[in-house]
């Protein structure tokens, strides 16, 4: 069961508070946040911490944080997995962008959400479908009516939904056009050690879709290698039984964006791009040599967005560095480099170097680790692609497509000495 939930402003300041069993002091959010000030990053911030009296769970999103405080023993991925749920279903109703103004602008929203989807510790209605026939989503509309009936838009009959075999979709749905489109989006997590080998790498992926068909179509979506999903995580609306027996999908899509599986896949050998530090500290100064490239040779595949971050120690004085193509920034309050590229090019090698200054009794403890970020679109590193997708129960023929994208999660190179 999840007892209650907090959600914290970027600051650490209580947004919303929802307690669905014993009620638990705010106090303990200050707790929590003295321990989010000691990571590095928010990235870095454990999901499950331990106290003498308490575990703290949290899930962070958008500069968001949902803190879940228990005093007994809970699946940690219990209470994870219905943080992010709560999470998307905001995201359903608000944007894709949800910070602190849209919780204080719509806070009362969010609290009939939350009495929708939590039902006395436990989850209920977690259906966006469900919850946008009960709970009407914000409009201009609304907030006229809001504002001079002092009532909400909150249905009165129970979703159709509810008592449907099928209630992740609503009834009676019609489109003029009908369409549906699938994005294949992967990140990847590696580790490159500074003599350019791989040490880890690892592909997070997941197929997006968004489906705007009318009736009940009921849909079978196959790879070209579908022995690659050998881990993945599948939306209710599949079927499961026959996942296992054919490796295809075959579902009846919930209306609108919903994601369809999630998958990781291991054991890469070859990446898009390549990353190469050298690095030299010691007493009174230091040296930086940075180059960039990529290793794929189709035009149409471009690498995008590049942005590569060199973390400076603490002690630097002063930097004396270029590039020969890009936007260099110092962030003074993480203490980092951040080299924007942009667009890689194929006939250049962007390159950076300088030196930096340091104290005259600086000691060198280790070598700096540097991140890289990017895209590729129309890729996927993994190699899955997909390879038909068949439709029954309708007599229309829907307007179909397949994107996909390689983006870098956390992609970190291991500097060298020059």
């Amino acid at each position: 069961m999840i007892p209650n939930l907090f959600i914290l402003s970027p600051n650490g300041e209580v947004l919303i508070e929802k307690h669905w069993r014993n009620k638990v002091k705010r106090t303990v959010c200050e707790l929590f946040w003295e321990e989010v000030n000691k990571a590095s990053s928010r990235a870095e911030v454990n999901p499950v911490i331990g106290t003498a009296k308490h575990y703290m769970i949290s899930t962070i999103r958008y500069d968001l944080t949902l803190l879940t405080v228990v005093e007994k023993e809970t699946p940690p991925l219990f209470v994870l997995e219905t943080q992010n749920r709560i999470l998307d279903v905001l995201i359903e109703y608000f944007g894709n962008k949800i910070h602190e103004s849209v919780c204080r602008e719509h806070f009362s929203i969010i609290y009939q959400l939350l009495d929708e989807m939590i039902d006395g510790g436990f989850p209920s209605t977690t259906e966006p479908n469900q919850l946008k026939e009960m709970i009407i989503p914000p409009s201009l509309a609304q907030r006229l009516f809001q504002n001079v009936t002092g009532q909400f838009a909150v249905a009165q009959e129970l979703p159709t939904g509810a008592v449907s075999k099928i209630p992740w979709r609503k009834s009676e749905v019609k489109y003029v056009t009908n369409e549906i489109y699938f994005d294949l989006v992967e990140q990847l997590d590696v580790i490159i050690g500074a003599n350019q080998n791989i040490i880890s790498a690892s592909v997070y992926g997941e197929i997006r879709c968004n489906a705007r068909l009318s009736g009940m179509p009921d849909l079978t979506l196959s790879f070209s290698r579908p022995s690659l999903l050998d881990d993945c995580s599948l939306h209710r609306c599949v079927r499961i039984n026959r996942y296992q027996r054919e490796r295809v999908i075959s579902f009846v899509p919930p209306d609108g964006n919903f994601k369809l599986l999630t998958y990781k896949i291991g054991g890469l050998s070859q990446l898009p791009i390549y990353v190469k530090p050298c690095v030299t500290l010691r007493a009174g100064s230091g040296k930086v040599h940075i180059q960039v490239g990529t290793k794929l040779y189709n035009d149409s595949q471009p690498i995008t967005d590049v942005v590569i971050i060199l973390p400076l120690p603490r002690a630097t004085l002063s930097t004396s560095i270029s590039a020969n193509i890009g936007v260099i920034k110092h962030d003074s309050l993480s203490g980092s480099l951040r080299w924007e590229i942009g667009k890689l090019p194929k006939d250049k090698t962007p390159t950076l170097e300088g030196s930096i200054s340091l104290p005259v009794d600086y000691v060198p403890d280790e070598m700096p680790t540097v991140r890289a970020e990017f895209q590729v679109k129309m890729y996927c590193i993994s190699g899955l692609k997909v390879d038909g997708l068949a439709i029954r129960g309708v007599k229309y023929k829907p307007f179909k497509g397949v994107r996909s994208v390689t983006q870098a999660g956390k992609f970190q190179v291991r500097a060298s000495p020059m």
